[in-house]
């Protein structure tokens, strides 16, 4: 063997990679970086979404720890990772609103409710009615249906029987975290994202507990993001091809990761995500509530940040891919945007609400309901797609006007959607503001990754995140274009305003809903 070729060698022995899982809506993305935060490989594997009756959305947890494994094994694999052992440290990261119920034996005793569920909306009246004030001085939120407060009233309302088999309490990835290590450990943002949380102390608050059912000792003691809460067992090392006792971080919320994943953590950078949902966050220097949007801590202390969400953005586009069987085909994104192509922007007049599974920010009205409006006989495929990208991009237009943007300079975009080179330029159109794209869109497992190698290191994550995250370049808005999606966004409003006007003119039932 030559000098050179051994030298090779002995540096692939010694490298280091440490791994970023995230527990996305629809699956999990496991990310693998070297020590420098250079990504190396992906893999997600997915699992399914439950829909019992009408609005109700739940998620096996027990699915969470398969998924979570078997990408794990793949990724080695596209990293090219030989020997598990060169894996220093995982981070994880997930979905928020998100609670997982346990028994003594800790066991899920129900399907775990997602953040997109509707069922709560009695409860939610009735706390707002009964303790709105507290909650929101204490919490700095606001209560809606997206809230795992109002989900666990539920559950011990019209299912007695397993409730009072509950002893523990899991939010978002923090089941997973369990299933790893044996742990019980949460993070301050996935904490927050139960309303169980008083914003000051960022401690568990017993009056907010006992509102929801739940004493004290339900809940897992909450851990700084990028703290070592345990190490891999050795069935799950098995189970994902790594070595037992590599050390775990406690992670953090899905939307958090993806502002350390886009190496947002000062007021002058605003984030839009285009997931399976959206998102338009910026970060603030001090705890205070909103109208409108949700506030959690942000990874990097002492900042917070704002969000207001939209529940459909990729969902949306997914949903009329398989209506029109446009999924059938190959070229994923790149085919669908050789399909907008072939429409002009303001998709000849037609028009979409993205409100298929209700709708968060500004409305938080859980029974609206999406549509097309304006269909005539000369609208094609290309038309409804590119009025489902104009709709979630005019969805997003009217979240951000809830958010301080004073100060923001940049705007960067993650999550899956990004790979629409269309969808980018017609957010950037659409705002009528620059936007950048990210070299690598899934920011939420990246971020998790960057947590792993702060919290395994001792290295300030701030320092971590500098040098690892690049921009894919930016999009201009085109000026000419100004006129048709500042008509486009203003009769998005006017028909939303009348929409609304009618449900609230309607009766509610039992459920909420409509």
């Amino acid at each position: 063997m030559s000098n050179r070729s051994a030298a090779g060698k002995m540096s692939s022995v010694k490298q280091r990679y440490y791994l970023g899982i995230d527990v996305g809506s629809s699956g999990v993305k496991v990310m693998v970086v070297n020590e420098a935060g250079e990504p190396r490989g992906t893999a997600d594997s997915a699992y399914e979404i439950h829909y019992p009756q009408p609005g109700f959305v739940e998620q096996n947890s027990e699915d969470w720890y398969r998924a979570a494994c078997s990408a794990t094994r793949r990724v080695l694999k596209t990293a090219n990772i030989v020997d598990g052992r060169q894996v220093a440290g995982i981070g994880l990261s997930g979905t928020s609103h998100v609670p997982s119920m346990l028994d003594a034996n800790y066991k899920p005793v129900r399907r775990a409710i997602l953040w997109n569920d509707l069922r709560s909306g009695d409860q939610v009246m009735r706390l707002t009615n009964h303790a709105g004030e507290p909650i929101r001085a204490k919490t700095q939120n606001s209560i809606n249906c997206t809230w795992s407060l109002p989900q666990l009233a539920w559950v011990r309302e019209h299912e007695p029987e397993v409730f009072s088999r509950v002893r523990h309490v899991l939010f978002s990835k923090d089941y997973l975290t369990y299933r790893l290590t044996g742990e019980l450990a949460a993070d301050p943002g996935s904490a927050v994202s139960s309303l169980l949380v008083d914003a000051r102390t960022l401690q568990w608050d017993a009056d907010l507990l006992e509102l929801a059912g739940l004493d004290p000792t339900y809940v897992a003691p909450i851990r700084s993001c990028t703290e070592i809460v345990g190490a891999l067992a050795r069935d799950a090392a098995v189970e994902m091809g790594l070595r037992a006792g590599l050390p775990v971080v406690a992670g953090m919320l899905d939307s958090a990761a993806e502002l350390v994943g886009v190496g947002a953590a000062k007021p002058e950078v605003a984030v839009i995500r285009l997931g399976t949902a959206g998102g338009v966050m910026t970060v603030t220097d001090r705890a205070a509530w909103r109208h409108g949007c949700l506030l959690y801590p942000h990874p990097i202390e002492p900042a917070w940040f704002y969000q207001a969400g939209t529940n459909s953005a990729a969902a949306s586009l997914r949903w009329v891919s398989r209506l029109l069987q446009l999924d059938r085909g190959a070229g994923g994104y790149a085919a669908l945007d050789a399909l907008v192509q072939r429409s002009s922007p303001g998709a000849d007049g037609l028009l979409f609400h993205p409100y298929l599974l209700g709708e968060r920010a500004p409305y938080w009205n859980a029974n609206l309901k999406g549509g097309f409006n304006g269909i005539t006989i000369n609208h094609g495929p290309a038309e409804f797609v590119r009025a489902v990208q104009e709709g979630v991009a005019y969805s997003l237009r009217d979240c951000a006007g809830l958010l301080d943007w004073k100060g923001v300079s940049r705007v960067r975009l993650c999550g899956g959607g990004t790979k629409s080179a269309t969808w980018c330029r017609i957010i950037a159109d659409v705002l009528g503001l620059p936007v950048e794209r990210m070299l690598l869109p899934d920011a939420s497992a990246f971020g998790a990754a960057l947590a792993a190698i702060s919290g395994c290191t001792n290295t300030d994550l701030a320092a971590i995140v500098a040098p690892a995250v690049h921009t894919a370049g930016s999009i201009e808005p085109d000026t000419a274009l100004r006129h048709v999606y500042d008509a486009g966004f203003a009769r998005y409003v006017d028909i939303a305003a009348q929409y609304i006007q009618t449900l609230d003119e309607e009766p509610h039932t039992e459920s909420g809903l409509r």
